[in-house]
């Protein structure tokens, strides 16, 4: 006669680092937690900002308005979290693509000479204070 088999309870193994690692960077492109803005097709059609011009309190209200109509306003006044780039991939793309379209807009509704003291900055946010900061207070240059 054969020896009864007996069943133990197994235990649940705890998976390895390398396993929770492969587990978390699965694309979660079927439901990304950062939605994409898309493009947008109409040029400015503020008040163009120039330090010469004092109309500081006239562009903000514009453009936070456009801000806000194209769906970038919490890029630039209340940030999303960056999403990290190996665990959502596809929604760590969408939020710089976003940042970058919210940086294009801002840049885009400034004059040339102001364009080019910004042009590297990639940040909406710091993009929106430096504007502010140097604009604030600004008035017209009197001659």
């Amino acid at each position: 006669m054969a020896p009864a088999m007996t069943t133990t309870p197994s235990s649940p193994e705890t998976p390895s680092i390398e396993r929770i690692e492969t587990m978390r960077a699965v694309d979660s492109s079927a439901n990304p937690t950062v939605l994409p803005i898309g493009r947008i097709t109409s040029p400015w059609m503020g008040h163009v900002l120039d330090k010469d011009n004092g109309k500081y309190a006239k562009w903000a209200y514009s453009m936070k308005l456009e801000l806000s109509m194209v769906q970038l306003w919490d890029y630039v006044f209340d940030p999303i979290p960056q999403p990290h780039a190996t665990y959502e991939p596809r929604a760590y793309q969408v939020w710089t693509s976003n940042r970058c379209l919210a940086c294009s807009l801002l840049k885009r509704a400034i004059s040339l000479s102001e364009q080019k003291l910004c042009a590297e900055e990639d940040n909406p946010e710091t993009l929106w204070s430096y504007l502010k900061d140097r604009h604030g207070g600004a008035v017209p240059v009197k001659q």
